[in-house]
């Protein structure tokens, strides 16, 4: 079912570019507040993991924001209460998700005066169909398939650092031929699919991984 809803919550912007003529603008503004939505989720989820962390398969990357003055590497954050963990997370995600919302709302219209701006109603619409999206992934897979016993704070920290970072930073660099190119339809629509994609792979990998971990006791 969560996957059900993973596939309408894309499809409601394919729809709606090919049979409505949805702007590139709208999709962009859509899939910024969708990665706002999904941090949302992440925030919840490492609060509620009680899974066991292995410092020596999670990623190397290097962990930073607000309030921080050097950045920290995945592995220092293993054996944190939850909610600090959590609470970096967030400080983290606010740089990337605030820097990306400039770029949507004010970057790409000012580099692109005869670009069309984005539909308040169409992007209403779409954000009902991702937050009843991810809402259901949360609720069917997190809890109701105890993934949260399977998962350590830091590794469910460590995935939206993939998702969501490297799709949207793909998403927008693909937005700029596409709206040089004059916004063709076609254009628009692999970029629905490109989404689609990324969102079923991330989705696949991240129950893959909670049905190959060990359980746990909570972290706090």
């Amino acid at each position: 079912m969560a996957v059900a809803g993973l596939l309408i919550a894309n499809l409601v912007p394919f729809v709606g570019v090919v049979s409505f003529g949805w702007t590139l603008h709208s999709l962009l503004v859509i899939y910024w507040l969708e990665s706002g939505v999904l941090g949302a989720a992440y925030v919840a989820k490492i609060r509620r993991a009680e899974g066991a962390d292995n410092p020596e398969t999670l990623p190397d990357w290097e962990f930073s924001g607000f309030g921080r003055s050097k950045a920290q590497s995945l592995d220092e954050f293993v054996g944190m209460p939850n909610r600090e963990i959590a609470s970096h997370f967030v400080r983290f995600y606010a740089v990337f998700w605030l820097f990306h919302g400039v770029v949507v709302l004010y970057g790409f219209p000012a580099e692109n005066p005869s670009m069309e701006v984005a539909s308040i109603h169409v992007v209403a619409v779409a954000a009902v169909g991702f937050t009843i999206s991810h809402a259901l992934s949360y609720r069917i897979n997190y809890l109701g398939m105890h993934e949260y016993e399977h998962n350590g704070p830091v590794t469910v920290m460590s995935e939206p650092l993939h998702r969501v970072v490297v799709l949207h930073i793909t998403i927008l660099l693909a937005g700029i031929p596409i709206e040089l190119a004059g916004s063709p339809i076609g254009g628009v629509a692999l970029l629905v699919g490109l989404k689609l994609y990324f969102d079923f792979e991330a989705h696949r990998r991240e129950h893959e991984r909670a049905q190959r971990s060990t359980p746990a006791s909570s972290t706090g």
